[in-house]
This record gives structure tokens, C-alpha cells and sequence, in this order.
């Protein structure tokens, strides 16, 4: 399953405003779900990040990591409180990260669908409409599975 609720993460804030306190506070909250080392999140995210911004505008980042120790794509849902400059293509700040940690081999399928699914103007209406960690978790589950 690609959506959990523990990995629903409303109202977080990175006291910074910057990209690079959100990729931290990101990798701590997946370090805390996938017991993997919060520091080699972090590393893994910045390397995506060097090759090009994961800011994918209207308010979007997809960051995401390759991991080789875990054995299946997971999805994490973080909604800031306070957008965060994230050098997206339109120069909009990020108030939601979809984070995304996959195994080497696997898993670009579903990266693929739901990578798609981010660019699709009615996805992204319906998911700012959604009010609580349960009403995220059940559209994202509904459309992504």
C-alpha cells in the first residue's frame, strides 16, 4: 500500500522558511516511520535536488531519495503551515511535499503514475480541499490505488 496514515504529516513547520530546513525536518519525519538514518535520508534527498529542483510549482515538491536498503516505494505527505522558497520552475513557494523514497531497482511504476497524477490540475484542486490527515489519506489512497 503506497498510502499510510502515519505518513501523513499536517501543519509542519521548517522555523527556517528555507528549502534546506524542509528537506531536514523532511527526513526526520520519514526517518522516524522507516527506522532508516535520518542524515542519509537528507544526503539522498539533496542529491535529486543538486541535479535539478524538485519544485514542480503550484505550490508542489516532489523530493525524493533512492534508498538501496528498503524493499518498496513509500510515499510521505508533508503539508507546511508556512510555504518554503523551494526554487520551483514558477517561482511559487511550496506549501506541500509529496517525498517519495524508492528502492534502486523498483518501484518507477508507481513514481511514474503518481508523478503524473501531480500534474493533473484536478488532483491538486481536490487535494487542497481536503481539510484533515483522514480526508488526505482517503482521496490519495482512492486515486492512487
Amino acid at each position: 500500500m503506497l498510502v499510510k496514515k502515519e505518513k501523513i504529516f499536517d501543519n509542519i513547520v521548517a522555523v527556517s522558511g528555507t528549502k534546506k530546513e524542509a528537506i531536514r525536518t523532511i527526513s526526520r519525519l520519514c526517518a522516524k516511520q522507516t527506522m532508516l538514518d535520518a542524515t542519509q535520508l537528507e544526503e539522498a534527498f539533496w542529491k535529486r535536488e543538486e541535479w535539478d529542483s524538485t519544485g514542480c510549482g503550484e505550490g508542489i515538491a516532489i523530493p525524493h531519495a533512492i534508498i538501496k536498503e528498503i524493499d518498496e516505494v513509500q510515499l510521505f505527505i508533508v503539508r507546511f503551515r508556512y510555504p518554503i522558497e523551494w526554487e520551483s520552475f514558477d517561482d511559487k513557494k511550496v506549501d506541500i511535499a509529496f517525498a517519495i523514497i524508492a528502492p534502486e531497482e523498483k518501484g518507477q511504476e508507481k513514481y511514474l503514475v503518481f508523478a503524473r497524477k501531480l500534474v493533473d490540475e484536478k488532483f491538486i484542486a481536490d487535494f487542497r480541499n481536503c481539510r484533515s490527515t483522514e480526508a488526505v489519506y482517503q482521496y490519495v489512497k482512492n486515486e492512487l490505488e
